[in-house]
């Protein structure tokens, strides 16, 4: 048996029909990715990926990648890369580096703008992204502005951002999902993302975890009439295979291959349903909010900060304590929401005011948490509302979330961090309690932190009591 009859061709054939016989199939978004191919030996199928996607031989190919170095068996996936196109195909390849005060490529605008025009210059027929998140999320942005063909060599099960249509980028500094485009072809192969390193596959598995706070936070904004988008089906099908994934936590904390590969099906899954969605809503809520502004103040300093799926993990295990201590005021009744604690634009602007002098950073904060400070204002009576009828919406949050107890030991199992002083490197005492006190005013959607302010269960005692909470979870 060779390695190519290990590989697997996925056209999604049983994935869109499942979609479109669900009950909310109306409300759903097509799925343009076309295949994930998969298996041991995929990356030398890129030849015939490319014939099936209607790619000429001769065609000019560019190749995009970061500098760093990436295994594939015994030698670099980027090699490997162009070893199975340059027989059939004129490959040309484009190497971003970071930014020499930047520990790591950012997908800011000067980087993407920058990007686009190199592989503008070059008019390929096609673009082939190698890399994890950060590059692809820069590759589907390329692709989408420059209309290209667009194939993924993941290098990595670190995140779950691969196979949707958003790219998480910087914008004047604020961390922002924006929408970019489906990539035409997945190419997931062991050689290559079982060698990654350790932390990154921990990583991604922190990243797989959020859906449980994610889908609560997501459940709670149609509930008060903010975002009305939510799919039962969606929150259903994201956690398909997670069981199987909890039963290969202690192999997945070492790198077994077969652990890995199942850890980057899960994340393929959930990378389509947030592209179904239209949303990265079904596996980013709170626990998302707390990382990039961790992420968003190293940036700012120009130090390096802990991977994004070890940062979601643990705030992952922060979200559900959260989550649980807001459930119990809210089902002890008499519950007050108050518009007082609606935060002003004087106070975002103070708040971010540290990572931009010049305000830009406050601005964009302020330009999207407005939106919803009005919205609250509008509608506080459908919050009351919510607040008065919790008992029936507790009863599906219960079914959505996981305990944080559980959360914390599949990262221990993994080997993953699950306190914010494990984290590699760890963020300063201060900056985690900025994190988690200011996170909603990130962005336009509403979740469990919004409400834990509105009804004054999120003051430094809180925040405290929480942390203090996390840490005895994970001794």
């Amino acid at each position: 048996m060779s390695d190519l009859d290990l590989v697997t061709v996925d056209d999604l054939t049983e994935l869109r029909e499942l979609l479109l016989s669900s009950p909310d199939a109306s409300s759903l978004l097509t799925i343009d990715l076309r295949e994930v191919v998969s298996g041991d030996g995929a990356l030398a199928t890129l030849p015939s990926i490319l014939d099936r996607l209607a790619i000429d031989k001769g065609s000019s190919i560019t190749v995009l990648s970061d500098t760093t170095p990436k295994r594939y068996h015994d030698m670099d996936v980027l090699d490997a890369v162009i070893e199975a196109l340059d027989q059939t195909y004129r490959v040309d390849v484009v190497r971003v580096a970071p930014e020499p005060s930047a520990a790591t490529v950012l997908a800011d605008e000067s980087t993407v703008a920058e990007v686009v025009e190199r592989v503008r210059r070059r008019a390929p027929n096609c673009l082939v992204c190698v890399g994890s998140g950060t590059m692809v999320d820069i590759g589907k942005v390329v692709a989408n502005e420059l209309s290209l063909t667009h194939v993924v060599v993941q290098t990595a099960a670190s995140v779950n951002g691969y196979a949707d249509a958003h790219s998480v980028l910087l914008v004047k500094g604020v961390k922002r999902t924006t929408p970019s485009r489906w990539p035409d072809v997945l190419v997931i192969d062991p050689g290559a993302i079982a060698r990654a390193p350790i932390a990154m596959t921990r990583s991604g598995l922190g990243d797989q975890i959020s859906m449980f706070s994610a889908a609560a936070d997501w459940y709670l904004s149609d509930a008060v009439g903010f975002d009305t988008s939510y799919s039962p089906t969606l929150a259903s099908l994201i956690r398909r295979d997670f069981d199987e994934l909890m039963a290969a936590t202690g192999a997945l904390g070492w790198g077994e291959p077969e652990a890995v590969s199942r850890l980057a099906s899960c994340l393929t899954l959930g990378g389509l349903i947030m592209g179904v969605a239209g949303r990265t809503a079904p596996s980013s809520g709170a626990e998302h909010l707390i990382s990039h502004l961790l992420e968003m103040h190293a940036d700012a300093e120009g130090i390096p900060s802990a991977s994004h799926g070890s940062q979601v993990g643990v705030a992952s295990v922060v979200a559900a304590i959260i989550w649980r201590r807001v459930r119990e005021r809210l089902c002890l009744g008499n519950v007050q929401v108050g518009a007082t604690n609606v935060a002003t634009r004087e106070h975002v602007l103070n708040v971010f005011a540290p990572l931009d002098a010049a305000g830009a950073l406050g601005q964009e904060c302020w330009s999207a948490y407005e939106r919803k400070a009005t919205w609250i204002q509008h509608h506080l009576d459908d919050l009351r509302r919510v607040a008065s009828e919790w008992p029936q919406h507790d009863e599906v949050i219960g079914q959505l979330l996981r305990p944080a107890n559980f959360i914390a030991t599949a990262l221990r199992d993994a080997q993953a961090p699950i306190s914010f002083d494990q984290l590699s490197p760890p963020p300063p005492a201060n900056v985690v309690s900025w994190s988690l006190t200011y996170g909603h005013l990130l962005r336009d959607r509403f979740g469990v932190l919004d409400l834990a302010v509105l009804i004054g269960a999120w003051n430094p005692q809180d925040i405290n009591e929480v942390l203090d909470e996390l840490r005895e979870l994970a001794l």
